[in-house]
Parts: structure tokens; C-alpha cells; sequence
């Protein structure tokens, strides 16, 4: 079987070289930025040069007259430390009003998992009306999809949903044993889900 021809030339190694030697220069002294505006920087933060490609093409160079040996004192460097970790966790955690807490109306917070994880307005179902105190466990609770598990020996285990479980205990909301019950209810489903 003859092997095909390209009429391309196999690159020469100086030109390999340079490629790479460029490459490297661009990782370690300058940066890529693509956007409305498309290029690469070279040099240190004092001064330096650059391509752009896209949005205004053409070369340019930068010298600000800073001094890129200058070292700053420890006292910056701890407040920009402390500047940027604060900021960078909060955006990461959604604390838009970056106060430590991530409150309700705040983007990171999830009313599946935090508070009395009930979403929207809250529904008082029929069968919590009267619970007093334990009116909040008992809104989780009732809230609550059927669920079920297989047993280690394959026999399947289901509950209904919240409500219906609430219907059938013994204890009824007003009661003294009655927030003991929804205790016993939620501990049970966080065992098994």
C-alpha cells in the first residue's frame, strides 16, 4: 500500500523551537484575553507590550513607571489576603450582603436544606392546626413525599407521605406527647432517606 503524499512540508525543528520557546514566554511573562477585544500581553506589571487581533488591532505598549521590584509591606499584603478571601467566599456561598450569614433572600439560600426547609409561603396543613409549639416540625413534616427502602434481607419497606403519617398517630396535635411523635417521625425519615 503507498503511502499518501501531502504536498505540505513538515515543519523545520527551529521553527518547532521557536513555538515553543514563545509558548513558554507567554505563560510565564504575559497573558491571553479574549472578548469584544482579542490579544496577549508580555511583561511585568510595570511596563509592558502586547498584540490585539480583534477590537483594535495592532501592537501597543504600556510603561505605568511603577515599580514592579517594590515589595509591599506585610500589613497590605494581610488586608489584601483578608479583602479577597472575604469577598471570593462570600460570592462562592451566595452572602450578597457579605454579613457572615447567608439569610433567606439571599442567592445562596436553599429552602430545601436550611431553615425549616419549607419553600415559598407556608401552609399550615389541616393536620397541624392546634400543634402549638411544634407547629414548624410538624410543617416539615407533613410536607414530607412517601418514601421507602429495601431491608437488608430484600424485603421493601414504605411509608405514605407527611400528612398521612401525622393522620395516623396516636398522639394528636395539642398534646403533650404530640411534638415527641413528629420528633420520632423526622428522625425516622432522616434515617432511611
Amino acid at each position: 500500500m503507498r503511502r499518501l503524499r501531502l504536498p505540505t512540508r513538515r515543519p523545520r525543528p527551529a521553527v518547532l523551537l521557536t513555538a515553543g520557546l514563545a509558548t513558554a514566554a507567554l505563560a510565564t511573562f504575559g497573558h491571553t484575553y479574549d472578548g469584544q477585544n482579542a490579544g496577549a500581553t508580555f511583561g511585568t506589571p510595570g511596563c509592558s507590550f502586547g498584540v490585539e487581533w480583534r477590537g483594535s488591532p495592532g501592537l501597543f505598549g504600556s510603561c505605568t513607571g511603577t515599580d514592579p521590584g517594590a515589595k509591599p509591606t506585610p500589613d497590605e499584603i494581610v488586608t489584601a489576603f483578608n479583602d479577597g478571601f472575604t469577598d471570593g467566599r462570600a460570592d462562592a456561598l451566595g452572602d450578597d450582603n457579605r454579613n457572615g450569614r447567608i439569610d433567606e433572600d439571599e442567592s445562596g439560600w436553599d429552602c430545601h436544606t436550611m431553615g425549616n426547609r419549607v419553600c415559598g409561603t407556608r401552609i399550615v396543613a389541616d393536620e397541624c392546626k392546634g400543634a402549638g409549639a411544634a407547629v414548624d416540625l410538624c410543617v416539615t413534616v407533613a410536607s414530607r413525599p412517601p418514601y421507602g427502602w429495601t431491608n437488608a434481607d430484600g424485603s421493601r419497606a414504605d411509608n405514605p407521605d407527611g400528612r398521612a403519617r401525622i393522620r395516623d398517630l396516636e398522639e394528636k396535635p395539642g398534646t403533650p406527647g404530640f411534638p415527641e411523635a413528629l420528633r420520632a417521625l423526622d428522625a425516622d425519615r432522616r434515617e432511611h432517606h
